[in-house]
């Protein structure tokens, strides 16, 4: 080998080393991973997978269990026990299971809860009841919240991992490098795309289900359309938003009608929320709105104008 090729060679041969290492790195994530990931039985075809949130609670995602009734799971052992349905969110796609049969190794989580960030590796592990676990590894896509589900939920925070979604891995673990748990996996929030609720946003929605606290939501009683606005108009009104929400229908003595809102007003702002999507209407009522004067910014006859209306509960 001339001089010329030895830098070359010990290039190739650390590029082996690294990637001989981070395999490694991965496979030990993968099982320390698994270790608190448990096959889920409740529906004909095969199971899916929960997670040991506590020695006797799993969680796992609501839209894998097909009955409330004779369910099951299967731990890390091959040992398969006895599970009680106890709280259910369809909203966040995540049901929590009671295994009265203690001794399951609840998952270990990374000390912060800001650490994921966009581009960081991560591990997806399920055991859908097969003797050894499945995992795919990919990034983090993105990072992000709050964020209305398909199903009408509304989650503080989401991550979105470009994973392999494999069957079975929905109630799974999204895992770092480390094997420490981050998030609970769903193939139906995002339409069969790979996201994950973070575990700081599960233990809120563990206490909240836990607790027989419904999630409240606030309502002005309107029916909307998303319309652009013209160029003209928004430098006219200097406005920098492209797109408003257009009221199509009132409802009658609903709070947007006691409120004052006409049909064809231009919705642009609840408090300090930009609302151009129908998205943004629903974030922005939130529980914390219900029964408060909220102001709201609509356009009106070509004008800006404030208004104050004060939501209610969701009928």
């Amino acid at each position: 080998m001339s001089l010329s090729e030895s830098p070359r060679g010990q290039s190739a041969s650390s590029g082996h080393g690294l990637l001989a290492s981070l395999s490694d790195d991965l496979a030990r994530a993968v099982d320390r991973a698994s270790q608190s990931v448990v096959a889920v039985h409740g529906r004909r075809r095969f199971p899916a997978s929960g997670l040991v949130w506590t020695p006797d609670q799993v969680v796992t995602a609501a839209h894998v269990l097909e009955r409330d009734t004779d369910l099951s799971i299967t731990d890390p052992t091959g040992q398969q026990k006895a599970a009680q349905l106890i709280g259910r969110d369809p909203g966040a796609d995540l049901a929590i299971l009671r295994v009265p049969d203690c001794g399951l190794v609840p998952l270990t989580r990374p000390a912060t809860r800001d650490g994921v960030k966009a581009g960081h590796l991560l591990v997806a592990v399920g055991r859908p009841g097969t003797p050894e676990p499945i995992a795919s590894f990919g990034t983090v896509s993105s990072t992000g919240g709050p964020w209305r589900t398909a199903q009408g939920g509304v989650l503080d925070s989401y991550l979105r991992a470009d994973v392999a979604l494999l069957p079975g891995l929905s109630g799974g673990a999204l895992a770092d490098v480390e094997g420490r748990v981050v998030g609970m996996l769903s193939a139906q929030l995002a339409g069969g795309d790979p996201v994950a609720i973070p575990v700081g946003t599960l233990e809120g929605l563990l206490e909240r289900v836990l607790s027989g606290r419904p999630q409240r939501r606030a309502y002005l009683g309107v029916s909307t359309q998303p319309v652009e606005l013209q160029e003209s108009l928004r430098q006219r009104l200097h406005i920098e938003q492209t797109t408003g929400l257009m009221l199509l229908g009132l409802e009658t003595d609903a709070p947007a009608d006691k409120g004052g809102l006409l049909l064809g007003d231009i919705l642009l702002a609840i408090g300090e929320r930009t609302i151009e999507h129908a998205e943004d209407l629903q974030l922005a009522l939130g529980p914390d709105v219900i029964s408060h004067p909220t102001r709201i910014r609509i356009i009106r006859g070509g004008d800006v104008r404030e208004l104050t209306i004060t939501p209610g509960p969701r009928p």
